[in-house]
């Protein structure tokens, strides 16, 4: 079971646009996890990561919070009927496909990759 109080304290280590970034992260592997479906005993992990995640932004940020909230419960969703979705192939690609829409909505969010914050 992964350290979530060593993950907590890395992850508040970082500044708002890269904890967006991990977060677009997490429900990119999100994504990946779902499509493999030797490896779907990891989804729970990863969902409990970006919920994480999402709690910690959400406490800390002034980001618009109708759009977190609602991320949250999609993500609170999937986890507690996860076991009724793993084995039906088109909730998981539906997820995957969910997931990866949050996921550029989070990273567009986050700016990390606008031309502002790409340095030379």
């Amino acid at each position: 079971m992964p350290n979530w109080s060593a993950i907590e304290t890395s992850f508040l280590a970082l500044d708002q646009p890269q904890q967006l970034g991990e977060l677009a992260s997490s429900l990119a592997h999100l994504k990946s996890w779902v499509q493999s479906s030797d490896s779907h005993q990891v989804i729970p992990v990863v969902l409990e990561e970006s919920l994480l995640y999402l709690s910690l932004i959400q406490q800390n940020t002034q980001i618009n919070h109708r759009e977190l909230n609602q991320l949250q419960d999609v993500l609170q969703d999937w986890q507690r009927n996860w076991n009724n979705i793993k084995s039906q192939s088109s909730q998981t690609k539906n997820i995957a496909d969910v997931a990866s829409n949050w996921s550029e909505r989070i990273l567009e969010m986050s700016g990390l990759l606008s031309s502002q914050s790409i340095s030379a």
